[in-house]
């Protein structure tokens, strides 16, 4: 293997791991998406529609939107940011503590109530994200 043969393996594994988008717009959807997919289960309950359907469908959005940040350039930690977000909004409220209550607050849930939830969307994030970033990526050499 030539040295330009090893750069090209370089150049193309940096971008598949931190792509051509930045991570500030991936941050800015991430926290959007933390905030939407937590209150989309009152929205979603008050015309009666169950936490289960909810929760897959949130999923199902968002594992659509990883991979289109990743085709549009994300790379694979980008896109694990923008997935963590709604990941984490679905599981705090699919399985964290009762929603809208602080585990400061006196009888509040324990902190590891509200950390439990939030590592499990750390590791479904980064699967999704590298899963769509390796599929977005192949995606663009395919249209290329």
């Amino acid at each position: 293997m030539t040295s330009g043969e090893s750069a090209d393996g370089e150049s193309a594994f940096r971008s598949i791991l931190l792509g051509e988008t930045g991570f500030e717009r991936a941050a800015v959807w991430s926290a959007v998406g933390l905030a939407l997919s937590y209150v989309a289960f009152d929205a979603t309950g008050a015309i009666g529609v169950g936490a289960p359907e909810t929760a897959l469908a949130l999923a199902a959005v968002t594992a659509v939107g990883a991979l289109a940040f990743a085709a549009t350039g994300g790379g694979a930690l980008p896109t694990a940011v923008l997935a963590y977000g709604p990941f984490a909004g679905t599981l705090l409220r699919g399985i964290g503590p009762a929603p809208y209550v602080s585990p400061f607050a006196a009888g509040g849930p324990s902190a590891l109530a509200v950390a439990e939830p939030l590592g499990l969307a750390v590791a479904v994030a980064v699967a999704v994200g590298f899963a769509a970033a390796v599929i977005g990526f192949l995606v663009g050499r395919a249209r290329a």
